[in-house]
Order: C-alpha cells, then structure tokens, then sequence
C-alpha cells in the first residue's frame, strides 16, 4: 500500500527522506542530551540525598553535645555523640568532595559556597575529633565526684592545662581559614560561616579568660607537693562581725589531684595562746581585746577577714599535731553559701531523712536545728554529719547541665560576703578574680578606696546563744545640710536623750575630710517573754557560765565595731545605753569598739554617729553590716540609700564636693582633732578615746583585694558563657540556625 501521494516524483521522495534522517538525528541527540542531563541529576541527586542524610546526622549528634555541653539536655553519651559527629561530618566532606561538585566550583558562580562548606566541614571535623572532644571527655571525668573514704580524685584536672592550650591552638587555626574565605554568594552558607567564626572566638574568649586559672589548677592540687587548706563555717546565730562565730572546721589537703576532706570538727576545746601571735595582733588586741587572738570562736571579732583568717591559721598551727603544717588558704562560708550550693545542685536527703533545698537550708541551720536537737553534742554530731553529707551531694551533683548555675552560685556568695577566701599567695587569690569565678570581695578586706565611701557597723554577739535569729535593725544615713556640721549639734538625733560626744583623732587632720553624714542604727530583740520560755537553753543562752556574767535567758549582748571609710573619719557618737570601750587607728581606718547594754526580750537601742568621707569625694556614703539574717530575709546596711537633711529627699552626688575639710559651701565650723573634744560642755571624754590607742597598719601577711563592696571581674567569663547561651536558648536547636 502506498503512503506517499501519487503526484509525488523522485525529487519529493528524495526530501521526505532526507527529513525523516534528519527528524532521528534530532531524536538520537535530545535523547542523548537528556540520558547525560538525566545521570548528572542521578549522580548529583544520589550525592545529595547522601548528603542529607549524613547532614542530619551530623545535626543531631551536635544537637546532643552543644545541649550537654551548655547545660540544656542532651543525650548524655559524650563519646557516642562526638563519634557520630566526626563520622557524619568526614563522610558529608569526603562526599562534598567528589569531582562534580569540584567541577561545579570550577564553572558555576557557586564555588566561593562550595569552598566555604568544604572548610567549615573541615574545622568541625578537626575540632570535634580534636580538643572538643579530649574538653569533653574531661568534663566527664570530672562529672560527679564522690567521697570514698574521705577522697576525691581530681587527678584529671591536673590534665586541663595540656588539653585547653592544644585546643586554643587549634582553634587559632581553624579561625585563621575561615576568615580567609571568599565570601559565600549563598546566604545561609554565608550565615553559617559567620556562627562559626563568632562561636569560635566566643569559645577562645572564655578560654582566655580562664587562662590563669588553667594553669594554676595543678598547683592548687598539690601537682608540687601537698597543699593544705582550712575550711570553717560561719554561724550568724551568734553574731561575729566578719560574719558568725566559727564553730565548726575541716582540714583539706591535696597532693597530685587526690584531695582528702577531713571530719567536719568544733573548734571547742583548742589549745589558746598566752600572747598575741604577731604585732598586729597586739595592735588589734587594742581594739578588739585579747580574744581577737585567742579563741578560735572570737576570731572574726575582726571584721577585716584577712587578718582573722592569719589568726584562725596561727592557732590552727598550734594544736597538737599540726605544728609545721604550713596552710596555703583558709575559706569561711556561712548557711547562705550552703543553701546556694544545695539550690544549684539539688535537694539533698539527710541520714535521719531530712530534706533540705534551696529554700529551707538557711533557716534549718540557723534556727530549726536548735529547736530539733538542743542537746550541744547530739547537735555538733548532726552538723557534722550534715555538713559532710551536703558536701559529698554538691561534689557528686556537678555535672553539666549544672556546672552554670553552680558556678554562678559561688560567684555571688563570695561579691554577697558570705563566702570568703585568704590565699597565702596573692596572684593565686588574683588568678581565681581574674576568670570570674570569685568577685574579689571575697577577699573580705576592709573597704580602701576613699572614692566609693564606705563606712562600717560589725556586729558581734558576746551572750554565748543562737539569739541573733531573732535580732532586727534599722538603718539611716542623712547628709549634713550645706555646713551646718551635726557633729557640733547637742543631740544627734532626736531619738536619743544623750548628748553628742567627740570621736576626732589626731591621726586624721579635719583639712583631709568632705561631706558629712549622720548615721542612725537601732538593734531591736524580737524575741517574746513567751519564746523565751520555750526555745531551748542552748538558744537562749542559760547556762551557769552566762548567767554569771550578767546575763539573762534571751537578752542579747551586741558589741558594734564602727569603721570610717577609707580618708574618712567618724567625728562623734550619741547612745543612751552604751560604752565606747575604744576608738583608734587600725589597718588605716578609724574604728570605734562600742558595748550596748544586754537587750531584753522585745527592747531596742539606738546609736547614732557622724561620719566624713574624705575630701574632694564626690559618691555618696554608702554604710555596710555584719549580715544580719532573719525571718525577713538578709539585711547588709544602708545599700547607698542617703536623705538629703536639706529637702528631706533622697541625696544626689554633689556636682562639686567639699575639698577643704568643711562640708558644703558654708563650712564654718571645725571638728576638733585632739580625740578628746565633746560638742557638750557637761559630757567627759571617754579615757579610751586617744589618737593612738591602737596606731599603725598591720604587720605580717599582707591583706588581700580590693574589698570593695561591689568588686567585679575584669574578665567575666560566667557572663560569656551566658551570652552564648542565651543566643542559643535551652535546649539548643540547630536546625534553626539553617
């Protein structure tokens, strides 16, 4: 059958036949065409579906470590997450770097991104399989730690030094070749080089900042011989004014990483020395009287910590079996820095199934447990116990997800003072500041800079009780109106009958002091005659010893130890019920020694007192207490709070300050310097008030810090870690990122 028309002739055949080639020609090469186009989609689809999938794995093992590592979750296998990350991110490079993806870099306008996720896939790869994973393996070395037999093993911090400097090295060196890069022409692969970039060097950052204490680890652990450490804690039921009365202590010694916790014991019963240890014992003896230096309990009389805690150390030495001993730091905490540390770690169960947590330890330690076990040896048996038992809880609660909150604990306690620190060597003490991870408060020195004044009421209970539970104060500090100097007034305060009575000294010359501040205090005795009754004896001080003494059951004996800030000076005193037993210059301060009358059950007494900063200083007087710890909470001082006694509002800072020894623009009236003057004409002068009953700084070990009262870190390497967390947010979601 034919299907070419009839009338076609030879010529049209020709055509339709040179068409019908040229029409399989064309099929033949799209066919081609489209079999290459089609196994280069093959082949690129297969290179990224695999990629994909080693994508999502390499995702989800950093997932689990960036969670475990910043405290959010996480799988809690370190190993097996590090071990999926490295694998997934090798094969996703080793993929990546298949030759049609180098020949895409070559020819298309995408290279500089294949070249970017080529090098980024690298630094991972190098830095996980690396130090991310020997920092890693440490942190779980050091997970919870444990008491066996009085032991803990942190031999593998004597590691760290070696792990963070190769780490740094490495991730100097990723850092340099990702900053080389081309930038990306894709904005997420340009994204993603950036978060790394700016993770690295967030993470390079902390570890400078933690660069001294690195590679001071070791030596705190004894890595060149055994280090010995006193550990005692503060109890502020009986009022010291560097915090509490020292009752009970340990020693802590280390010796190449293993650290041996001995019992927690009284410090009833020491042997107590006929002299003073040193001559600044003898000058503090002056002030303070002879128990500033022999009786552990009385120590912390003095309320600058680095002396008290040499003395607490001297008579450490001289009990039987430590002469020779030498003590490379001695720490006091209180309540409050336990509770803290049970709040970041965790409720604890004590043997007789008591829970305390972050919100009942402070008050069962400085109330419950009195009421609970009167008895004073079953007592210090269970504080000892409980003190070992919340120990060995924090060391085997730390982990990662915890390790933050714990650390941000410590910081606080030690700038909040109740946790404080003597070295024996300062630019260990400086180190531990340097990180962050103490605030230099906690060196608990007096405060010295005359340009933040800040003047001091230290409390010290002499009834030997638990009463101070129950004690209440009231502050006020009020700056003089221009001139009119209040320490030349009759009466400091309407709230006294006593007439004012000159504290000058010659040491300090009126022509060095400023502005003038009246200060009103007032200590109040909650107690009711009905508590008194019932709470246990040892609570309210009954025994034979101290009804002797004069004292009642329930009346509080307060000793207040008030320091001029630094340049400064305190001018006059008014009480009604009181003694100043001494007023001279120690450590550079003026400081006053003042007894109360015992305080009954619901009484109150009242003392107030002019104080002048130094000359030229511009910042308000700021007035700093002994904690005072109650039922309403923690109560320091006056917290900066001033009233102006011009307008009866809150003071500012003066544009100008006083620089000529008067205060204000008028200025007319002098203080007298002679320690002996009185604004009374009838009012003696206290015989114990002389210009030079205790002169001169101390000798000795030197004081350590700056002690101010609101010290803050050069390198806040906590605040690092946060800000990286916070960019993150708990728990950690990578994807997101993408």
């Amino acid at each position: 059958m034919r299907i070419s028309p009839r009338h076609i002739k030879y010529k049209g055949h020709r055509q339709l036949a040179d068409a019908r080639r040229t029409g399989r020609i064309v099929l033949g090469a799209v066919s081609v065409v489209a079999g290459l186009l089609l196994a280069v989609v093959l082949v690129f689809g297969a290179s990224v579906a695999a990629m994909l999938w080693q994508a999502n794995r390499m995702i989800d093992a950093a997932n689990n470590l960036a969670n475990t590592a910043l405290g959010c979750g996480g799988s809690g296998d370190i190993s097996k997450d590090s071990h999926h990350l490295v694998e997934a991110t090798r094969q996703l490079r080793d993929e990546l770097d298949q030759p049609q993806w180098t020949f895409l870099r070559d020819h298309t306008s995408y290279g500089s991104d294949i070249t970017a996720a080529r090098t980024t896939l690298d630094a991972v790869g190098e830095l996980v399989d690396g130090p991310f994973t020997d920092m890693m393996d440490l942190a779980h070395r050091l997970s919870g730690f444990s008491l066996q037999d009085k032991t803990v093993d942190m031999s593998a911090l004597m590691d760290m030094p070696g792990i963070v400097r190769t780490a740094r090295s490495d991730i100097h060196t990723q850092l340099k070749r990702l900053k080389k890069l081309e930038r990306p022409s894709i904005g997420k692969v340009a994204q993603l080089v950036d978060t790394g970039i700016s993770g690295l060097q967030t993470v390079d950052d902390m570890l400078d900042g933690y660069d001294e204490l690195i590679d001071l680890v070791p030596q705190l652990l004894g890595a060149n011989g055994e280090r010995t450490y006193l550990v005692a804690v503060q109890n502020p039921a009986e009022l010291r004014s560097a915090g509490g009365m020292v009752g009970t202590y340990t020693a802590i010694t280390a010796d190449q990483g293993m650290v041996e916790i001995g019992d927690f014991d009284t410090t009833g019963g020491w042997q107590n020395p006929d002299a003073p240890f040193d001559e600044a014992n003898a000058q503090e003896a002056a002030i303070y009287g002879a128990q500033v230096y022999r009786w552990p309990q009385t120590t912390t009389v003095n309320p600058n910590f680095p002396r008290a805690a040499v003395t607490f150390k001297n008579l450490w030495q001289m009990q039987p079996g430590n002469e020779g001993t030498q003590v490379d730091g001695v720490l006091m905490v209180d309540p409050v820095f336990l509770q803290s540390m049970v709040e970041a770690t965790g409720a604890v169960t004590l043997d007789d199934g008591k829970v305390l947590d972050g919100s009942n330890t402070l008050r069962f330690f400085e109330r419950d447990l009195y009421i609970d076990h009167p008895d004073f040896d079953d007592q210090n048996e269970y504080v000892s116990k409980a003190a070992k038992e919340i120990m060995n809880h924090v060391l085997s609660g730390v982990n990662a997800s915890n390790a933050s909150n714990l650390l941000k604990a410590l910081r606080q306690t030690t700038e909040s003072a109740h946790f404080k620190l003597w070295m024996a060597q300062q630019p260990e003490f400086d180190a531990l500041v340097q990180t962050g991870l103490i605030d230099a408060n906690a060196a608990g020195a007096l405060p010295d800079d005359p340009s933040k004044p800040v003047a001091g009421i230290y409390l010290t209970e002499a009834h030997a009780s638990k009463l101070d539970w129950y004690l209440q104060t009231d502050i006020t500090v009020t700056r003089t109106c221009d001139g009119n100097l209040n320490a030349w007034n009759r009466r400091l305060t309407d709230q006294l009958d006593a007439p004012t009575r000159s504290t000058a000294l010659a040491a300090v010359p009126t022509s060095s002091l400023g502005e003038e501040y009246t200060v009103v205090f007032t200590v109040r005795n909650t107690l009711t005659e009905q508590q008194v009754k019932d709470l246990p004896g040892f609570v309210t001080g009954t025994a034979a010893e101290e009804i002797a003494e004069g004292y009642k059951a329930g009346e509080m004996g307060l000793r207040l130890v008030l320091t001029a800030p630094a340049g400064g000076a305190i001018t006059s005193i008014a009480y009604d019920h009181a003694e100043l037993v001494a007023n001279g210059m120690l450590d550079e301060h003026q400081i006053l020694n003042v007894r109360l009358r015992n305080l009954p059950a619901g009484k109150q007494e009242t003392i107030a007192f002019t104080v002048r900063t130094a000359a030229g200083v511009s910042s308000l007087l700021d007035v700093t207490t002994t904690p005072i710890i109650n039922e309403t909470g923690i109560h320091t001082g006056s917290n900066g709070a001033v009233t102006d006694a011009c307008t009866g509002q809150p003071a500012k800072p003066r544009a100008t300050a006083p620089a000529d020894g008067q205060s204000g623009a008028q200025g007319g009236a002098q203080t007298p310097a002679d320690g002996q003057g009185t604004a009374d004409p009838g009012a003696a002068a206290d015989p114990n008030a002389q210009g030079d009953a205790a002169q001169g700084g101390t000798s000795g070990e030197a004081a350590q810090g700056g002690g101010s009262t609101g010290g803050s870190s050069p390198a806040d390497v906590l605040g690092s870690l946060s800000t990286l967390k916070d960019q993150l947010s708990c728990p950690v979601d990578i994807r997101k990122l993408l």
